[in-house]
Order: structure tokens, then sequence, then C-alpha cells
């Protein structure tokens, strides 16, 4: 169950005549749905040349859920497997398994992929459900565009702009194993600057022992942005999600304590057909894992100082601009180029590996 409250801002002025309510129903019917995850620009959703599928946040109000990956179990073709209380796999088109790895999947473009794992921690997501506007999903290869990582299709989760939203909202919900949701959003805009705060709670307790708690976050989310133009605008945000019990993954060994800290900061610029974006993102998964007992005498898990506990310190630097052309109003040209640098240290691991990966892209769309 889910309860939710509502407490908007109220603006007064001249009084303006309202539509009547069959003819408010009718003109929210003929708006069609826009998208911008297939073709990387905002177009109807008749027009996608992809099979696109679209959560509002209507749906998500109305669903009941307490996560994401609950969200996604409505559209046809998405797989979503739970494997524990803390963790979620999503795939599509029957390509899942633990640790999924061939679904993109971004919060407002920005990818929140995990690299050195090859995984998304679903619920450590630095966002909650009341902020978001809807959810993209684009179901098929979409590598030529995305990369390497979006072979079975792309999730884009596209949060609540100022420009749309101010007020406040308080939601609550809860359900079976001990599950606990709480989040609190407000957002307000004074001219051309605008923000929006989230604060968030989740919990619940583990399938085997529902004494025992198998997950618990805390997350702190700021978006701020200031329209410099009525054409550009300057967005800055930054989140935090500490875990402070994460009841691990399904494997061979046995989890007996689990830890995870996200925390991101993003810049964009955007203007007119033109962006460029800049994030950095910090993960920090701990684990104290022992080996199944029946191996216990002869096997340990530790580091070479004999320190069972695994620490994990990964850092993700991403720099991406787009542009596009319109030759008359049937032909569009957009391009880009992308650029990541990854690092991680480990006291599991030697030296401190890294990585760097450029990518770019070409697409033409022409319609008669």
């Amino acid at each position: 169950f889910s309860l939710l409250t509502l407490m908007p801002t109220m603006a007064f002025g001249a009084e303006t005549p309202l539509l009547p309510e069959l003819m408010q129903e009718e003109l929210l019917f003929l708006q069609e749905e826009t998208v911008s995850i297939a073709a990387m620009h905002e177009q109807p959703i008749s027009e996608a040349p992809s099979n696109v599928y679209v959560i509002t946040q209507e749906d998500i109000r109305h669903s009941g859920a307490t996560d994401i990956p609950t969200l996604l179990r409505r559209i046809p073709g998405m797989e979503v497997i739970q494997m524990s209380g803390a963790d979620f796999n999503v795939s599509a088109r029957g390509d899942n398994q633990p640790a999924a790895n061939k679904l993109l999947v971004l919060i407002d473009g920005r990818s929140v992929y995990e690299d050195t794992l090859g995984l998304v921690y679903w619920k450590a997501l630095p966002i909650t459900l009341p902020e978001i506007a809807k959810i993209e999903v684009l179901k098929g290869p979409a590598s030529a565009l995305y990369g390497f990582n979006a072979f079975d299709g792309v999730i884009n989760i596209i949060t609540k702009s100022p420009d749309d939203y101010q007020g406040t909202i308080v939601q609550f919900g809860g359900g079976e194993f001990g599950t606990i949701s709480a989040a609190a959003v407000n957002a307000a805009k004074y001219g051309d600057f605008g923000y929006r705060l989230s604060l968030g709670r989740d919990q619940n307790q583990q399938w085997r022992n529902r004494d025992t708690l198998a997950f618990r976050s805390h997350k702190l989310n700021l978006h701020t942005q200031y329209r410099t133009t009525p054409d550009s605008m300057i967005s800055l945000s930054g989140g935090f999600v500490d875990v402070n019990r994460f009841d691990g993954f399904v494997t061979s060994v046995v989890t007996e304590a689990s830890t995870l800290k996200n925390g991101y900061v993003n810049a964009l610029f955007k203007m007119n057909d033109f962006s460029i974006r800049g994030s950095y993102t910090r993960w920090e998964p701990t684990s104290l894992e022992t080996i199944n007992p029946l191996l216990s005498s002869f096997l340990v898990l530790a580091d070479r100082h004999g320190d069972p506990e695994q620490e994990l310190r990964r850092n993700q630097y991403d720099l991406e601009a787009q542009h596009a052309l319109n030759f008359g109003s049937h032909d569009k040209l957009t391009y880009g180029i992308n650029f990541r640098h990854n690092t991680a240290s480990s006291n599991f691991l030697q030296g401190s590996p890294h990585e760097n990966r450029l990518g770019f892209y070409v697409q033409n769309e022409w319609q008669p």
C-alpha cells in the first residue's frame, strides 16, 4: 500500500475561465506522449523509430510500487528478477541473468551503470519515486547510439523539472517483509532559477529470515537549474545514497555484512540543439563474505593482510556533447561524442586499474 500527500504551492492572480470538464478530458486524450530515447531528441512517440514504452507519473502514482524494478514489471517484454531482498536484475527479451549487464540505465541521460562489476544497483539509485516525471524504455539493440551495454535496450528515468512542478510531495509506502518506503520532495522557482530537493528512506527484511534486515538506505538528491536565456539553460545536480545494510548478491559465498555508498555530481548546459554534460560518480561497496560452511576449514576469503572485508572504490568521469542540424523541415542530423575515464581500487586488487573509453555517433533522420 502507499499513502501520498500533496502540498502544492498556490498562485493568486486574475481569474481565467475553466474549460468544461469534458473538453479538458478530450484535450488530455489528444496530447500525444513525446520521447527522446529513440533518436536522441524529442519527438512524438508515434514517430519513434524503435519500440518505445513510457511509464508516466500517473502510472507510478497508481501502481503502489515502492521501487523502480517493480514498476518495470508492467512493460511487455521486460524481465525483472529479484534475487534477494536487496538485489534486482532487469533485462529484456529473455536475456536476463544475475548481474545483468546488457541493459543501459540512465537518469536524465546520465549513466548509472556500474562498469567495474557490470551491473546496476537498482535499489541504490539516488532518486525517489515522487520526483520521477516518466520512465522511457527502449526495447531492442541501441548500441549504435548508446554504446556497448545497450545491447538489449535502454531505460531513461526522467525527473521532474522545476519548470513543470513547484510544491511539496510527501509519500509513505509499505508492504510485506517489513517493507517501508518514505520520500519527501520540494521544488520551487524564483524567476529564472529553480530547484528540486528530495529525501528518501527505504528498508525491507530478508526472505529467509523476516526478523533480519536485508536492506536499508537513506537518499539525498538536489537539482538546480538557471535559464540564462529563453533558449538556454545551465543545470547543476548532485546526490548521495548511504546503504548501511545490503543483503548482497546470490553467489557461492555467504555474505555476512555488506554496505554501499553512491554519490554523483552532474553539470549540464543546453542551448537549442546543442548540449554538453560533465559528471562524476563514485561507488563504495564493502562486503564481509565467508566460504560455504562445509569448506570453511580449508578456505578463507581475505586480502594479503588477512582482512576478510572487501572494499572497492570506483570513480567514473564522463564528458559528452551533442549537436543537431536541421536541413529544412524534413531532415535532421544528430551527432555527438562522449569520453569516460574509470578508476578502481580495492584491498583485493593489485594496483589501481583504470580505463579510458571514447565514443561518437552520427544519425540522420529524414521524414517525407
